[in-house]
């Protein structure tokens, strides 16, 4: 069993590396030879949970089992409403405390703490937001209720997204605790599927430049038709689509000022006088 896995899981790797050579080839950049995480490897931990190194026992709470996690995730693909899903979600993460989600960041911390400051900082600011503000909002939630929206089916993509999970953490429990990659799903369900937003907050940035962004009510992503075929990455369930232009943080000011351009084309065009 160990060797039938393994070599599914090099197969994946490889594939993985193809996706990621391909978004390198998109954003604009190569590796520059720095040891530690590389260019590529920052994509991987941005798009693929499963790709992170979750080598750490659990410390409290204990370890969940991949059966449990299983069952969860039936739970969660019956959700009717986003309400319904809410309250699944806020009941699996009794099971994690703060130390858990401050472990998570700092594991982000040290893979990425040889890149360039400002990039960095930028970067680690995204994945802050992702962690602890996704939390905070989670917990009022599920204390305080929601608006009619929650009354709102949940985006059809729950069902085959609750798949992958069950996929991802019973591979990971062949091999280590799935507990720290379970977090990370059930975060990203609270703000794909209950929030509609991005896996990654607006703003986050990828090696290169080019940034989650957000343009009249749609979210963009600069690789997110790059890891559709990632066997356990949050892409494919993703809201946000894929860009058809860079998304540089100054193409916004661009794109309004297009907009204004197209506005007073408008007006003079069916100005009667």
């Amino acid at each position: 069993m160990r060797l039938i896995f393994s070599q599914e899981f090099s197969g994946e790797t490889m594939r993985l590396g193809m996706i990621l050579e391909r978004i390198r080839r998109l954003i604009g950049r190569e590796g520059r030879g720095r040891s530690g995480t590389g260019s590529g490897e920052v994509c991987s931990l941005l798009i693929d949970p499963f790709a992170e190194d979750y080598g750490e026992k659990a410390e409290r709470g204990g370890a969940i089992s991949a059966e449990a996690i299983r069952a969860a995730c039936r739970r969660m693909q019956g959700a009717e409403t986003k309400g319904d899903l809410l309250r699944v979600i806020a009941d699996e993460m009794a099971a994690f405390d703060l130390h858990d989600l401050e472990a998570m960041n700092a594991r982000f911390e040290r893979k990425v703490g040889h890149l360039p400051e400002g990039y960095r900082d930028r970067l680690l600011s995204s994945v802050r937001e992702g962690i602890f503000s996704a939390h905070h909002r989670l917990l009022l939630l599920s204390r305080n209720g929601g608006g009619r929206e929650r009354d709102d089916p949940p985006a059809p993509a729950l069902g085959a997204y609750c798949s992958m999970v069950a996929e991802a953490c019973t591979a990971k429990a062949r091999e280590k605790d799935p507990k720290h990659l379970y977090l990370k799903y059930l975060l990203s369900a609270f703000t794909m599927f209950v929030a509609e937003e991005p896996a990654h907050p607006v703003g986050t940035p990828f090696p290169g430049g080019q940034i989650v962004d957000e343009w009249e009510g749609a979210y963009l992503c600069p690789v997110r038709d790059m890891a559709d075929d990632v066997a356990f990455a949050l892409c494919p369930y993703c809201p946000a689509v894929q860009s058809t232009e860079p998304t540089y943080p100054e193409m916004r000011a661009r794109r309004r000022e297009q907009r204004r351009r197209e506005s007073l084309a408008n007006y003079w065009t069916n100005y009667k006088g």
